[in-house]
């Protein structure tokens, strides 16, 4: 155990090393203010640095024929960005601590976006304790969360911006490994009553109060898992009234601290109660496309359409300011890996309630509900902030990434199983029969590409499940073993022969691949002035 601990450490050692060679591959050369909103979040940071004090947010801050003409032009030098500053209603945190960064680098973008990579590293780094908590002896499972939070392409762009997104990713992370942390403790018998802890939490939720409204989502789902705990099964001490409340004072009483101060802030200044500056945002960027205005104009049908397309594009990569895609082949491909990963979950859920059943009681009060609720947390403000404007921007969804990260990476070692393999691969194969008839029942012509990669993954997997033992023997001179029993990953790595983590580990190194080649292939020749 102690060896396979040291393992793990040297791996996540390389997959951060890793990480902050590509963040900082991105931050250099992607052209100067070709991120979303960042000269906004520069100047919010440039008039904290020479003024001293907060900006407020004004009506002419949005300019938005000037700003599609800077985008349109790719930001020419002789076009200030000065005039940009429709961000000064966000919460100061970021902007305070990225103030010395400002200084350091004598108001240079580039040590503005190394400080990013410096703040997604430590996103990275809570990923993977959020995984070992969970799934404490399967540390490949945890690696592989990281990487994915390391090389998802989006992620790694945003993370090597000037924005204030990674750091209230990393203050959800923090969060979520007390919460859940908390649940393993309380779940092996010890107390509930951690006072340091629930207090810990609290602070941390009102930090996330100061730094971006997307951490707002920590507050319901923490109140939600502590509780969901006073349920447990066996709970000698979880009931009674009066604890749950000295619970949830000790949970909220600190956010509500951190927060007041900047609420009331905001209420003078803007008045009508607008303790986040967002009424005001809504009356400054007038020209910004609404949801109603959209549908209206196109209907409900291209609404959903463009919701699902762009969403799941720009979850896994579309750069500049929303403009710069990938090739739709790589779209495809990275579809397909999200099908995996979800059909390796499903594939998990089944047997394990084949083999004993889910105890739903025990689920709901266990480390993985924490995730759960925090992802639907995360979906439900995405889904809120889609009402008023038009956002389908997969970085939305980034602030559940300690979510999304075990998911996938669990989804793909689950995946690779030889039964999962089978059952996959049958559903691939069907799925691209099924999307040759619709598409020529509706008249219309396959895509070769997506009609091609869903055929070959369904084949691939298919071969793999039916031969993958066989090919053990050549590796190992034996016989792969019955693959891990139950929903989770395994515990003794070596039943897994070698193959198994070797496609596994290749499935990040794809990513980490495809980071390397964005710069160059998609971000630079389309947005170099």
């Amino acid at each position: 155990m102690l060896r396979s601990n040291s393992l793990a450490t040297y791996a996540l050692v390389l997959i951060l090393a890793v990480y902050a060679a590509l963040g900082a591959l991105f931050a250099v050369t992607t052209p100067a203010w070709q991120n979303p909103d960042e000269p906004a979040h520069y100047n919010y940071i440039a008039h904290l640095a020479t003024e001293r004090r907060f900006p407020a947010l004004q009506m002419g801050d949005y300019d938005e024929a000037y700003l599609q003409r800077l985008k349109a032009e790719k930001f020419p030098p002789a076009l200030s960005v000065e005039p940009v500053r429709y961000e000064s209603h966000q919460p100061p945190l970021y902007y305070l601590i990225a103030v010395p960064f400002f200084w350091l680098g004598q108001g240079g973008l580039l040590a503005l976006r190394l400080f990013g990579v410096a703040v997604g590293a430590g996103v990275v780094m809570l990923i993977y304790l959020c995984a070992r908590t969970v799934a404490p002896r399967s540390p490949h499972i945890a690696l592989g969360a990281a990487a994915f939070a390391a090389f998802l392409p989006m992620h790694t762009a945003l993370t090597a911006s000037v924005n204030n997104d990674a750091l209230a990713e990393l203050l959800i992370a923090a969060t979520v490994l007390l919460l859940l942390r908390w649940q393993r403790m309380v779940a092996e018998g010890g107390s509930m009553e951690r006072p340091l802890t629930m207090a810990s939490i609290g602070i941390l939720i009102g930090l996330g109060f100061l730094t971006k409204a997307t951490a707002y989502i920590l507050l319901p789902v923490s109140i939600a898992v502590v509780a969901l705990n006073a349920f447990r099964p066996v709970d000698a001490e979880g009931g009674g009234i009066r604890r749950q409340i000295g619970r949830f004072g000790l949970l909220v009483a600190p956010a509500l601290i951190l927060g007041l101060p900047w609420w009331m802030r905001n209420s003078l200044l803007y008045g009508n109660l607008d303790i986040l500056g967002l009424r005001r945002h809504d009356a400054v960027v007038t020209g910004q496309p609404t949801a109603a205005g959209w549908i209206a104009e196109n209907g409900w049908g291209a609404y959903w359409e463009r919701a699902w397309t762009f969403t799941a594009k720009s979850f896994w990569g579309v750069f500049g300011w929303m403009g710069v895609f990938m090739d739709a082949r790589i779209y495809t491909f990275l579809l397909i890996l999200s099908a995996m990963a979800a059909l390796g979950l499903l594939f998990g859920i089944l047997r394990r309630t084949a083999r004993g059943g889910i105890e739903w009681r025990v689920i709901i009060s266990s480390p993985w509900m924490t995730l759960i609720l925090l992802w639907l947390a995360t979906f439900a403000a995405y889904g809120w902030y889609n009402l008023g404007f038009i956002q389908h921007q997969g970085r939305y969804l980034f602030p559940a990434l300690p979510a999304w990260s075990l998911f996938f990476a669990l989804g793909w070692w689950i995946v690779l199983e030889r039964r999962a393999c089978l059952f996959a691969g049958g559903i691939l194969l069907v799925a691209s029969s099924g999307y040759l008839l619709l598409v020529t029942l509706l008249g219309n012509e396959a895509d070769r590409w997506t009609l091609l990669l869903l055929g070959a993954s369904g084949v691939g997997l298919l071969l793999y499940g039916l031969f993958s033992h066989r090919v053990e023997r050549i590796f190992s001179g034996r016989g792969k073993g019955e693959e891990a029993g139950g929903f989770g990953p395994v515990s003794n790595l070596r039943r897994e022969g070698v193959l198994h983590p070797i496609l596994y580990a290749g499935l990040f190194l794809a990513l980490a691949a495809m980071d390397i080649a964005i710069p160059f292939l998609y971000i630079v020749p389309q947005l170099r002035s």
